[in-house]
Parts: C-alpha cells; structure tokens; sequence
C-alpha cells in the first residue's frame, strides 16, 4: 500500500507538472516542500527499515551460533555413543573370555569326577575304604577336600565375574539407548533452529527488498526535488555573483568531520552523495553568511532540521543545515561574516555540526572550491 501510494504521488507531480505550465512563485516552493516531506517520511522508514534489518541480522547470526553449540552437543554425544560401544563390545569379549574359562573349569572337574568316581557317586566312606591305611586314608582326603575347595572357588569367582560384567554389559547397552534418545532430542532442537533461522532469513530478505524499494523511490523524489531546485534557481534574482572567496562560514571551528562526496550515511548505513561540508562545533555557535546575498529559504527542514538558504547571485545559493536557532529571516540581504545562525543538531544528525553547501544552478559543489 505504501509503494501504491508513492507511486500515486510520484506520477500525480510528473503528470501535473508537464501537463500544464509550469507555476513558478510560491506554488513551485509549495511542490518543493511537499516533495521534500515525502522523501523525509520515506526516510525515516528506510531508517526504521535498515534498523530492523541490522536486528534480523543479528538474530541469524545468534540462531547461527546456537546451531554450531548444538551440533556440538551431538558430536559430543556421537562421540560418548561410540565409546560407549566401544566399552560394550570389550564387555562382551570379557564374558565370553569368562564363559569360555567356566567351561574350561566344569571340563577339569567333570574329568576329575570321572577319573574318581568311575562309576557311581564316591563318598568319604568309599575313599575311607579305598585307603591302605590311616595315613593313607587322610592323605586321600585332604586331597579331595583341596580339590573340591579350589574347585568351588574358581566357579565362585568366574561366576561372580561373569555376574558383574553381565551386569556392565547391561548398563552400557541402557547407557547406549540413553545417548541415542539424547542425540534424537539434540537434533530435533538443531532442526527446530534451523526452521528458525530460514523463517528470519526469509523476513530479513523481504525487509531488504522494501528497504532497496524505498531506496529507488527516494532517488526518484531526490531527482524530482533537484529538477523543482533548478525551476526555483530561475526565480532568483538576476544579479551576478560578486565573486571572491567565501569566507569559512564557522569562525574559529576548523574540524572537518566529513567531506563532500560518496560516503557510507550515517543513519541509512548506504553510500550516498554527501552533498557539503561537515563542520564540527559546539552548539550555540555562530554561523555567518558566506558572502553577500539574500536569504530565500530560513525554516525547518525533517532532514536539513533549521536551515537558511542565501541566494548570491549568478545562479550560487549556499546552504546551512543542523542549527539550533535561525537569525537571519527570508528576505533579509546578509553580508560577508555576518551572523545568520547559532549552530546545533536538529533534523537528521549525529552531532552538533554545520552542514555547508554550495549549489549553482541546483548542482551540488564541492565548499572547498568556494572557501
């Protein structure tokens, strides 16, 4: 709606401009400044635009920073998963190692039994029997004793081994399934961010694409607003420029904070045409005529905040923006040094400053050339 609108007001100029003679006087500078409104309140949209566009960026690049720490979290989680296996596996090869050992163990004493018993079950009484003598018969069984008392104690100890590693073996697979749960949990998460970061991404790019058609429009306003200037630049007087330097329009104040030409702006944050001379000064300082002219232009401006214009004859008009206070008034004739303003940060500034411009024929130049 907005774009439509602009759109509506552009062509309604364009059209009522070159449909009819042009209206010189008063009605051209009551186009100028309605033109100039329009360019300032797309420019504070394009402000809020660029403004939203920085914080988009910053989102992404946060969700960014989120989606590394959580793929972290899953290699680190990957990572204890094949440790984890690599622990189970050993785990088995330790039961099975066991396992093999009580089989081992059972085969001896079976073949013991065998060897002892031959047929049927031999008790103490049998090998009582069995013995020659006394002696004989303690010595048999003590042996037995020995036998089977070590014999029990191995199978004790490989069953209480098998038991505990069994047990391990359990936990690691629990640990296992834990882990991947896990990893399933983390992933959802990075997906989750993900989805979040295309969803900025895309309101970023959409943000972006207004902010370049709002560029567009306001060079096309700026370029109706210039071709208004140069009609106004024909209603000025007829007197030839007096010629000269000008003198520095800021007594005592010599730092340049930026110089005429392309810069990055400031607030849009986009290279723009700086169209004069930045001169840093504290507020409430005083701000002089150039040169001997007429001051045809003294009010407020969204942009410029209080100006004053001062026509010089032979098409050279100079301009002083960003003022707290306005002296001089429309219409008064200003000469060399003289006092016309007290310096400030009003409309669209960073800081207290003069900006300072020389124009002829409605064509930005460079101060420098002039003073």
């Amino acid at each position: 709606m907005r774009k439509v609108i602009t759109a509506t007001l552009i062509m309604t100029l364009l059209l009522g401009l070159f449909s009819a003679p042009f209206a010189f006087g008063a009605n051209t500078q009551t186009q100028l400044n309605n033109l100039t409104e329009q360019i300032k309140d797309l420019q504070v949209k394009l402000v809020q635009g660029k403004s939203q566009e920085t914080q988009l960026s910053k989102k992404i690049n946060e969700l960014q920073k989120s989606i590394n720490a959580t793929q972290n979290d899953i290699n680190k989680l990957l990572g204890n998963i094949s440790s984890v296996e690599g622990k189970i596996a050993q785990a088995y090869q330790e039961l099975e190692q066991l396992e093999h050992d009580m089989a081992k163990q059972n085969e001896a004493l079976n073949s013991r039994l065998r060897t002892m018993y031959k047929n049927g079950t031999v008790s103490y009484i049998d090998v009582l029997l069995g013995s020659k003598g006394i002696s004989d018969m303690m010595v048999n069984i003590e042996r037995v004793k020995r036998i089977f008392k070590a014999d029990q104690e191995v199978m004790i100890y490989l069953d209480v081994q098998h038991k505990l590693v069994n047990s391990q073996r359990l936990y690691l697979a629990s640990l296992q399934e834990e882990l991947k749960l896990n990893v399933a949990d983390v992933e959802t998460k990075k997906n989750i961010l993900g989805r979040d970061k295309n969803a900025v991404a895309q309101e970023k790019n959409q943000v972006s694409a207004e902010n370049k058609q709002l560029e567009k429009e306001i060079d096309a306003l700026n370029q109706e607003a210039n071709r208004l200037i140069a009609e106004i630049r024909k209603l000025q007087g007829d007197q030839a420029y007096a010629g000269g330097i000008m003198a520095w329009p800021v007594p005592g104040q010599t730092r340049i904070t930026s110089e005429f030409g392309y810069r990055l702006h400031p607030i849009l944050k986009v290279n723009k045409l700086h169209t004069g001379l930045d001169i840093a000064c504290p507020t409430g300082t005083n701000v002089v005529a150039a040169n001997f002219g007429t001051v045809i232009k003294a009010e407020w401006n969204n942009s410029y905040g209080y100006m004053i214009m001062v026509d010089r004859g032979g098409s050279i008009v100079t301009l002083y923006a960003h003022n707290s206070s306005l002296v001089a008034k429309v219409g008064d004739v200003v000469s060399r040094g003289q006092t016309i303003a007290k310096s400030g940060s009003t409309g669209s500034s960073t800081g207290p400053h003069l900006h300072f411009e020389v124009r002829v024929n409605g064509e930005y130049q460079n101060p420098r050339n002039w003073i």
